[in-house]
């Protein structure tokens, strides 16, 4: 998830959702699929008797010093960008404002006022937007990833045959906004020099796993144990990865090939292997594990890929989102920075599946919580689509596997001083 948006075309999916009680959630990587692009107007403001009651959810010490942590990394990413406009609703809002909004805010959630002096001191303090939605009345649909933890190995083996690439040194990136800004303005191709000295389409899926188009390149940097791993790790965007001995490495995103993202499990639901509705995670695995010939059709026809850099595992065991900060469980959401600015603060209503620590699921109840914009990813486009960064571990596991519910989407900025001139 942790993926930068690259020039390429998304297959655009049209999912008439049902209530999220009503059906389980498709799996992780058919989430991973746009369902909407972004109008023109994607955030309007709210009247005071408009916005939310703003109570948060998560109530314990671990996801107070979350929230705070994540608005900290959000105003230290926004206060050094440089001076430019980010629209929303009938203003241009410059960093410096959205940083001030991060502060602020961080300052009031930590004194821990009674709910309702908090309440009346965010509407006081901050202009509330709301996201328009897929449907233009406010329908937005919460998705989730997580942090994946797959067992790998340093050289290849029986046991470990599958690679994983860093970046090529051979892909090239070609700005189109700098040839016509007008026509491209934040276009960018991947690709690489063909023989004919003319700028291809990068390899794809089919033609780096099948065809081995870097075999003997020096580029694998870890082996795993299954094409699937390979998979998961892909549409996570980063990964722990567990090596002999114990010792564990982070796996974070480097680049895409930036060809189309297609679902594999879409693919086999076409092909009439699954329902919709019965599909799953597991069930996916499983389907792969007992009919190997049918996975590497599959997963070709997806030719999306991602390359890796090995790192030390931070602290927190998180990975890095796109803002560059590394990633709080429950309290960071990818966004799509055409429509919402990296690094604002958000408050979303939704229905959100709850697991234990061993990974059991205990049920979907309501949530509402304060959250900040530090990721992006390749399926979360426009304003009707959200993922919540729900860390690692079984418990992550679970949650992010079984989150897909419709619910509302807010925006704070906080309201700027009284003019003087």
């Amino acid at each position: 998830m942790m993926n930068p948006a690259a020039a390429s075309l998304l297959i655009v999916l049209a999912v008439n959702a049902a209530p999220a009680s009503a059906a389980p959630p498709p799996p992780a990587e058919q989430r991973n699929v746009s369902i909407a692009t972004a109008p023109a107007a994607p955030l309007r403001l709210v009247a005071g008797d408009e916005a939310p009651r703003f109570e948060d959810s998560l109530t314990t010490k671990k996801a107070r010093a979350n929230l705070a942590r994540a608005g900290q990394k959000a105003a230290d990413y926004l206060s050094r960008q440089e001076a430019r406009y980010f629209r929303i609703a009938d203003r241009d809002v410059a960093p410096a404002l959205l940083a001030a909004t991060a502060r602020e805010f961080v300052a009031l959630w930590e004194q821990n006022l009674p709910q309702e002096e908090f309440d009346a001191k965010v509407r006081e303090r901050f202009d509330v937007f709301q996201s328009i939605g897929l449907d233009g009345q406010g329908r937005v649909v919460f998705s989730s990833y997580y942090q994946p933890e797959l067992p790998a190995s340093l050289q290849k083996s029986p046991a470990f045959p599958y690679p994983i690439y860093k970046k090529p040194a051979d892909m090239v990136e070609v700005p189109l906004a700098e040839f016509d800004a007008k026509k491209y303005p934040a276009d960018v191709l991947i690709g690489r020099v063909g023989k004919d000295k003319k700028i291809v389409p990068y390899f794809s899926r089919d033609q780096l796993d099948s065809h081995r188009a870097l075999a003997g390149k020096g580029l694998e940097i870890a082996w795993l144990s299954s094409k699937f791993d390979i998979l998961d790790l892909h549409i996570q965007g980063s990964g722990i990865l567990r090596f002999p001995g114990g010792k564990k490495l982070l796996a974070q995103f480097a680049a895409t090939n930036a060809l189309p993202y297609n679902s594999v499990g879409l693919t086999l639901v076409k092909a009439g292997v699954f329902t919709r509705e019965e599909i799953t995670h597991d069930k996916l695995r499983e389907y792969f594990r007992a009919h190997p010939e049918a996975q590497e059709w599959a997963m070709a026809q997806n030719p999306r890929y991602t390359f890796f850099k090995l790192v030390p595992l931070p602290p927190d065991g998180e990975p890095m989102g796109t803002a560059e900060r590394s990633l709080d469980a429950g309290r960071a959401i990818a966004i799509d920075p055409a429509v919402i600015p990296l690094g604002a603060l958000a408050y979303f209503s939704t229905l959100s599946p709850q697991a234990d620590q061993e990974g059991r699921l205990l049920g979907k109840f309501p949530t509402n919580r304060f959250a900040f914009c530090l990721d992006t990813g390749g399926a979360i486009k426009g304003p009707g689509r959200v993922d919540i960064y729900a860390g690692h571990g079984k418990m992550a596991a679970e949650m992010a596997k079984n989150q897909w519910a419709d619910g509302k989407l807010f925006i704070l900025v906080k309201k700027p001083p009284e003019r003087e001139r």
